[in-house]
């Protein structure tokens, strides 16, 4: 098969045969970590608008699926750049993966947009605090198989983290000036 971002029927069809060869190299835990985030999404449509769950889920679900597309974009962009001489074939299907990841967690934010509007600004620092901490324990318990791409797992997992120890830092520092609640 033959990676690209616009694939061909023949590569849609080796990719069916692909996986219905082997179905357990294809799903991921990342693949199962954006499927079960969209499909929470989709879910919360489904409740009555004003629902209690809806302000307490929407945002930080959404805060969830904003790290994760940015995340695997980001990282997904960075293995293109760096190895993409090296290994042509493997950079650019993590690449297509990562706007898959990408699309995937965009598609969810547009399923929960209805129920984003009007938050107070603590709302949005708890769920970014509570994004930060779901991250970190993913990081640190489900590393996602590509962070060991071409034998990076210790310095991604290192990026990782920092990244998410700045989130959570930035999360304390917002919620100290967030006037209270009303």
């Amino acid at each position: 098969m033959h990676a690209s971002l616009v694939p061909s029927a023949i590569d849609l069809a080796a990719l069916i045969a692909y996986v219905l060869g082997n179905p357990y190299l294809f799903i991921s835990s990342s693949t199962v970590m954006t499927t079960g985030l969209v499909i929470g999404a989709v879910a919360l449509v489904t409740v009555p608008r004003g629902a209690p769950v809806l302000r307490l889920v929407a945002p930080p679900l959404a805060m969830l699926l904003a790290y994760f597309g940015i995340g695997s974009i980001v990282l997904a962009t960075e293995i293109l750049v760096r190895f993409h001489g090296a290994i042509p074939d493997a950079t650019e299907t993590q690449f297509a993966s990562g706007v898959g990841h990408l699309l995937g967690a965009a598609a969810g934010v547009a399923f929960l947009y209805p129920h984003l509007r009007r938050r107070s600004r603590r709302v949005w620092v708890a769920a970014n605090a509570g994004a930060s901490a779901y991250w970190t324990a993913q990081v640190l318990v489900l590393t996602p198989p590509w962070f060991a791409f071409a034998g990076q797992l210790d310095a991604v997992r290192a990026v990782a983290l920092a990244a998410l120890a700045t989130g959570a830092l930035v999360s304390a520092a917002l919620w100290r000036r967030a006037p209270p609640p009303r």
